[in-house]
Order: structure tokens, then C-alpha cells, then sequence
């Protein structure tokens, strides 16, 4: 389990001091998704960028409950792929120098398999499609067998059906892996579509968390999809709150259903 502990973070922009968290208390258990909603500028990134290790916080920690070795993997709204590798060898580069070469050709064409790209490990960049290209980036998160995967809103850019496809491939790799994952995204259908748990963000803080006890895959026009959603965005466009009265989620505390 990750926990982080009264998380803040600031930054100075000129004379100025700008919050981008304040005071954020979360735990995310083992093997769950968690979805992140919120407004742009809200602290969606931020938060992400906490947990993957690629900023410090200026107040608070986060905490490892569960001991042991961990490998996070992060997957950014663009698939940032390197030009000048083909698409097994994007994979397989963050495999370089940590295992023999064979290994990781191995482990690299098994991820491939898993995002249904076995057929393009010699196509280069330029030859993929926007969906495939963000197929190729989850392989490589997915290469080092992390047990924390990261997702910055991942599908943005994509067409509606592309969007929907992977979304449907992310459940599929979760459901196989059961890496704990943190996703997050402005789009609240696609925070209830996908996750166990709602965090709600507004200003830096936690506003709300919505538990979803429903079954994947979620079809989008069912009605208990829609009544989560409207819960969602009824909170997060409510007339402005007090933020000391906001409480940060708790933890789940149950296995994660699938």
C-alpha cells in the first residue's frame, strides 16, 4: 500500500506563492484503480508527478506500508516515443543495462503481446497510429513489471472509439497484472468507466471520493455508470466550499473487484 501524508505543494511565481496541493491525505492499496478527476490546473498532475517520484513535495511524505522492492511505471498523455527505435526496441529501452538482451527482447515482445501489438514490433514511430503509438507507451510501463502504474491522462488525444478500445485494453492489462493504478483525467465518464474509486479534485484538495462497486467491463449508458457521474459532477460544480471543511478520501478497505 502507498500512502501519502498531509502532501503540499508550492510553487513561486515571482512575489507570488501558488498551491498546486494542499494538505493531501490518501492511501492506495494494493492492486486497485484509482481514478483522479478534476478541472485543469486543479492538482491532477501534480499529485502524479508526486507519486512517480519526478517532483518532491514541499510539505507532507509518502509512504510505502507494504516494504519490499517497488517499480513504477508512467505513461504520459503523449506517448513519447523515441524516433529513431522501432517499436520493440521503444519498448525494450528501459530494460537496457538492467537484464541480459535476450531477456528483454523476450519480456519486450510479451509485452507487445499483452497490448495486441505482436505484428508492428519492427514499425517505427511514424508508422503507428496515435492509439497504437499510446499501446506502444503502456508496453514499455508495463516491460519492468511494475507493481505502481501511472497514467497521465493517457487517452486524451484519441478519437472516441480509439479512447474507448483503450480503456477497455487498460481493464484487460489490470484484470491480467493487477498492478495498483492511479489514472488521471478530466473526463468523468472516463474516471467512473474505470475506476474502483473516484477521487475528486478542486483547487489542490480533495473535494470528494465516489466508491464504485460495479463489475468491468462498464457499459457508459447504464444507469448506475450515469448516477455515479452525476454525483461526480454535481460535487465538483457545487458553489464554491470552505476548503478547511473538505476531508481528504479514506482508503478502500476491501479487496479490489474485478
Amino acid at each position: 500500500m502507498l500512502e501519502a501524508h498531509h502532501l503540499g505543494k508550492s510553487y513561486r511565481l515571482g512575489d507570488v506563492e501558488v498551491a498546486a496541493l494542499a494538505d493531501v491525505s490518501l492511501a492506495f492499496p494494493r492492486g486497485s484503480i484509482t481514478t483522479v478527476v478534476g478541472r485543469s490546473g486543479c492538482g491532477k498532475t501534480t499529485l502524479l508527478r508526486i507519486l512517480a517520484g519526478l517532483e518532491q513535495p514541499s510539505r507532507g511524505e509518502l509512504r510505502r506500508m507494504d516494504g519490499g522492492p517497488s517499480q513504477t511505471g508512467v505513461v504520459f498523455q503523449e506517448a513519447r516515443l523515441m524516433p529513431w527505435l522501432d517499436t520493440l526496441g521503444n519498448v525494450a529501452f528501459g530494460l537496457r543495462r538492467r537484464v541480459p538482451a535476450g531477456i528483454a527482447e523476450e519480456r519486450s515482445r510479451a509485452a507487445l503481446e499483452t497490448v495486441g501489438l505482436s505484428a508492428f514490433t519492427d514499425a517505427m514511430p511514424s508508422q503507428l497510429s496515435g492509439g497504437m503509438a499510446q499501446r506502444v507507451a503502456i508496453a514499455r510501463a508495463l516491460v519492468t513489471e511494475p507493481d505502481l502504474l501511472l497514467l497521465d491522462e493517457p487517452f486524451a488525444a484519441l478519437d472516441a472509439f480509439t479512447r474507448r478500445a483503450m480503456q477497455n485494453e487498460l481493464i484487460a492489462i489490470w484484470q491480467k497484472k493487477h498492478p495498483t493504478i492511479v489514472f488521471v483525467t478530466h473526463d468523468v465518464e472516463e474516471a467512473v468507466l474505470l475506476g474502483q474509486r473516484v477521487l475528486e479534485l478542486e483547487g489542490g484538495r480533495v473535494v470528494g471520493h465516489e466508491p464504485i462497486d460495479l463489475p468491468f467491463p462498464r457499459d457508459p449508458t447504464a444507469a448506475a455508470v450515469n448516477d455515479h457521474r452525476r454525483r461526480i459532477l454535481a460535487n465538483l460544480t457545487a458553489p464554491a466550499r470552505d476548503h478547511d471543511s473538505r476531508v481528504a478520501s479514506p482508503a478502500i478497505d476491501k479487496e479490489p473487484s474485478s
